[in-house]
């Protein structure tokens, strides 16, 4: 049995609601500063210490998470909340941690309202764990598994020349970019100097004013535009922050014809045994994952996955426009030598934001058991998809639809999650430890409901949570096949009375209900079916309290969150990242090992 850690990361999409009548509204990058404020009343942290390629601002927390906001260079005003979960080795400690997470944005939230409030603002923030929006936006929920990936001899031996070969050429690129992050990381530093020099050009003026006058102006002048220099650039990002991410947006141009290189060696040598013996699993575990959307057009009205229309390749390094992988391999370009490693982050892009706990721990664990399968026997005789993610949009619009399979035949969702469940079975038989023993039982549990009564799994699986939520506000079922054809045309219409009128007004409400399922406070659709003991809750209370200050005992989030909170005591700063925590100004403590706890395996060497 090989041991392996688990994440996710999770991004909120912030949504500002003015109040009648106010005219403006602040952007999502002006709110974040108040969420980092109230942030450190609440938690030990460090700020993210910036890399020269991937640089966001944010922090590490006590408790082993990441907290920052992302964006987009096109669009970074309008940014999402993005908190990662610290490294967990199994999906019963990942939901605890997923429910701090959700807990301390929605206090972070209350916090920054009542700081509006207190700055004059009528309006609110709030906060959603959904993958899309009302504008056909779509958020992640990422998940990670550290898993084995070994390369025979003979393909070391022959991707040495081709991983040269690409970086080779990649070199001068990368080189161009790095140099104008290093110049772009010290503009800080010649800001500061500015006034220095502006000084000094001012002393230099008097001294030529004794011999002529129209230089000194010109010095004069000089030496005054150096000294506000810090201050007019400052108001300037202040009032377009986004204008440097714009600008330098263009620095990674050279790298772009370099992309297509990377991402053929890697899809070809990296993950091949994980990617092609889990993708049928993967896309049809949106059976009991699936967080549910309605889509206009179509018949079903209410689709299982919210990331099915967002998929459109297997794997990538990056997400490029609508070109969103199902398996993202940045790390084999940002750490380069884990080329070589034996292990490796698998970093999964399909899955949608859970709320049930339920449908958590399932979408996790499973997943965690099939790669642990897979590493053991990857020629098993796993199911493959001829079109794994044309088949996920497919059974997201009827879960019941026949899917292609390699070889010949075809297999309905179910069908293909009962012979990954079975095969599972086989090759791990009796599980060693307790925690997978629960998954495999909940696992066929699941399956068995899905197949006799669906609707048994309400209490558990938020697409059919939210179904019956839908159907409370539209009982009759002749309305839902005219919704489904007509939604889109009813919500953009004007007012209507009579029949037209009734039919757009069960459109917005079920838009409303959808979109309010997902939203974290006392307003969420989930909340409330919670709350009426309509769910059911896996979670122990008080590990979740634990989970807001203190990181798995068994990990490396163990030594970075030891590391922060000594940085805290000490009063000494310094920065962090998954890999590294700075304490002061050299005394670095390296986490190589996601599975190491111990400080021998942190301290600085």
């Amino acid at each position: 049995m090989r041991e392996r850690v688990m994440g996710i990361e999770t991004e909120y999409a912030v949504v500002y609601f003015p109040a009648r009548g106010e005219g403006t509204r602040p952007t999502n990058l002006a709110l974040y500063p108040l969420f980092e404020e109230y942030l450190a009343t609440r938690v030990k942290s460090l700020p993210r210490a910036l890399s020269l390629l991937r640089a966001k601002p944010g922090r590490f927390l006590e408790n082993g998470m990441s907290f920052h906001y992302e964006g987009t260079p096109r669009a970074f005003e309008h940014g999402l909340l993005e908190i990662a979960s610290p490294e967990c080795r199994d999906p019963f400690s990942l939901l605890h941690y997923e429910a701090a997470k959700d807990a301390l944005a929605e206090e972070l939230r209350e916090d920054v309202n009542q700081e509006l409030a207190r700055r004059g603002w009528r309006g609110e923030v709030r906060l959603l764990k959904s993958n899309v929006d009302s504008q056909g936006h779509t958020f992640g929920s990422h998940e990670s598994y550290w898993i084995d990936d070994p390369l025979p001899v003979a393909q070391r031996l022959l991707i040495a020349p081709l991983w040269a070969l690409c970086w080779l050429l990649t070199l001068p690129a990368l080189a161009w970019l790095v140099l104008v992050s290093l110049l772009v990381a010290g503009a800080p530093l010649l800001l500061l100097l500015a006034p220095l020099a502006g000084l000094g050009l001012l002393g230099l003026a008097r001294l030529i004013a004794r011999f002529s006058s129209s230089w000194a102006a010109r010095w004069r002048r000089a030496g005054q535009g150096l000294q506000t220099l810090p201050m007019r650039v400052a108001a300037r990002l202040q009032s377009d922050p986004a204008l440097l991410m714009r600008k330098l947006a263009w620095v990674e141009w050279p790298l772009r014809p370099m992309m297509p290189l990377h991402t053929a060696l890697y899809q070809r040598f990296y993950f091949r045994a994980a990617v092609e013996g889990s993708a049928a699993f993967l896309v049809t575990r949106a059976l009991y994952a699936g967080a549910g959307s309605i889509v206009w057009g179509r018949s079903p009205l209410l689709h299982v996955s919210q990331r099915a229309p967002y998929l459109r390749v297997l794997s990538a390094i990056f997400t490029h426009g609508d070109r969103r992988p199902l398996v993202e391999v940045r790390d084999l370009f940002f750490r380069p030598w884990s080329a070589f490693g034996r292990r490796r982050r698998l970093h999964l892009m399909l899955g949608d934001a859970n709320l049930c706990d339920w449908s958590q721990v399932l979408r996790t664990g499973a997943t965690a058991l099939v790669l642990e399968a897979i590493e053991a026997q990857p020629d098993a005789g796993w199911p493959v998809l001829v079109d794994p993610l044309g088949a996920l949009r497919a059974l997201s619009a009827n879960p019941g639809t026949p899917l292609r399979l390699r070889g010949g035949g075809e297999a309905t969702a179910l069908e293909i999650q009962q012979a990954v469940l079975d095969r599972v079975r086989e090759v791990l038989g009796a599980p060693d430890l307790a925690w997978k023993r629960r998954i495999l039982d909940m696992w066929q549990e699941t399956l068995t409901l899905l197949d006799r009564d669906p609707d048994g799994l309400v209490d558990r699986v938020d697409w059919i949570a939210k179904r019956s939520l839908l159907r409370r506000d539209v009982p009759s079922r002749d309305d839902w096949p005219v919704l489904a054809r007509e939604g889109a045309r009813l919500v953009s219409a004007g007012d209507a009375g009579g029949e037209e009128g009734r039919l757009r007004g069960l459109a917005f409400r079920m838009l409303r209900t959808d979109h309010r399922y997902h939203e974290l406070g006392p307003r969420g659709g989930h909340r409330r079916l919670r709350e009426r003991g309509a769910i059911r809750e896996l979670c122990d209370s008080e590990a979740v309290l634990r989970a807001r200050h203190e990181p798995p005992a068994d990990t490396r989030a163990h030594a970075r969150g030891a590391a922060i909170r000594e940085a805290f005591h000490r009063s000494l700063g310094g920065a962090a990242t998954w890999h590294r925590v700075r304490l002061g100004l050299l005394d670095w403590r390296w986490l190589r090992d996601p599975l190491s706890v111990a400080d021998r395996s942190a301290r600085g060497r």
